[in-house]
């Protein structure tokens, strides 16, 4: 039976004006709730749930049919009221899809690359360690999440859905465009490199910021500070299998070679932890063999304790 007509003849009870087979079939249900068993609650809680059911009808009333019932029993008919609120509720989802919209997570493990081809035509590359949110209905809202680590974009054109990607602070609309972003969770910076077309970026109340081809934008977690530079040409290396380190810290090389080649580096040495890291490694290398020419090339030198990489002078 529809939610609507159920509420009708409640109503028509509650105002006396059920006819007697409505009268006795409703009399009938009250009465079951008597043979229900209820968890036990003292009088604190049982005096809290009665203001709640109060708070929540009060406003409602207009005109009611006087009666009385035993707070315990008053209680299971709250029940029963809201699971009928609960079937509207349903209802709703059902009839608007739109509102509610559902998501796919996507996840990459460390050193585990893949491609996703959307139906709305677009196709986004994953890079290792990487979790987004795609709406399962690409129809009705382009909205994706970026929740951690790298993905480029190749966005099929639609301008009545504009191609939204929500990264930590930062928002990218887009009409149809490539670009990439990274956006590390364990990583300072946050950026976003476009290779054709155009996208706008907001957020933290900064004013937008349009980026044209060749452009990137990068974001300092630490300060919120922005700035806009050429898009280094290796950006999307990981792409064709390279890893690429350009003047990043150490907390920053140690997140990203743990994506790509599962290996945890660490030091206890205050220089090698103030080093600045540039180099170019095949993300299909031996770890370990990644480990040593990443010191090698910094005069470091590399020793496995338990499950860690130390790197040290």
């Amino acid at each position: 039976m529809e939610v609507s007509k159920i509420r009708e003849r409640f109503k028509k009870y509650l105002l006396g004006h059920s006819s007697g087979n409505d009268q006795q079939v409703i009399d009938r249900w009250y009465q079951s709730f008597d043979d229900t068993v209820l968890p036990e609650m003292d009088e604190a809680e049982e005096a809290r749930v009665k203001q709640e059911i109060w708070l929540g009808i009060q406003p409602q009333i207009s005109v009611a049919k006087t009666f009385y019932l035993r707070p315990r029993r008053l209680i299971k008919i709250a029940a029963a009221v809201l699971l009928l609120a609960g079937a509207g509720a349903a209802w709703w989802m059902v009839h608007h899809p739109h509102v509610n919209p559902i998501y796919t997570t996507y996840t990459t493990r460390n050193g585990e690359r893949i491609v996703l081809h959307l139906s709305d035509g677009s196709t986004i590359a994953l890079n290792a360690g990487s979790t987004i949110r795609i709406p399962d209905d690409l129809s009705k809202t382009r909205k994706l999440e970026l929740v951690d680590g790298e993905v480029f974009f190749d966005v099929h054109t639609n301008p009545n859905v504009p191609f939204i990607v929500e990264s930590g602070p930062l928002r990218t609309t887009v009409l149809g465009t490539a670009f990439n972003i990274a956006a590390y969770k364990d990583v300072h910076t946050l950026s976003i490199g476009v290779m054709s077309g155009k996208v706008s970026v907001a957020g933290n109340g900064k004013n937008r910021q349009l980026l044209e081809r060749d452009q990137e934008l990068v974001y300092n977690k630490d300060n919120g500070a922005m700035k806009v530079i050429p898009v280094d040409e290796s950006l999307p290396g990981w792409k064709e299998g390279r890893l690429i380190f350009n003047d990043v810290s150490f907390n920053d090389m140690a997140v990203l070679m743990e994506k790509n080649f599962g290996i945890v580096i660490t030091t206890t040495e205050e220089h090698v932890r103030t080093t600045r890291y540039t180099t170019e490694l095949p993300t299909g290398m031996d770890p370990q063999k990644a480990a040593q020419v990443l010191a090698a090339i910094h005069h470091l030198q590399v020793r496995s304790i338990d499950k860690h990489t130390v790197i040290y002078e």
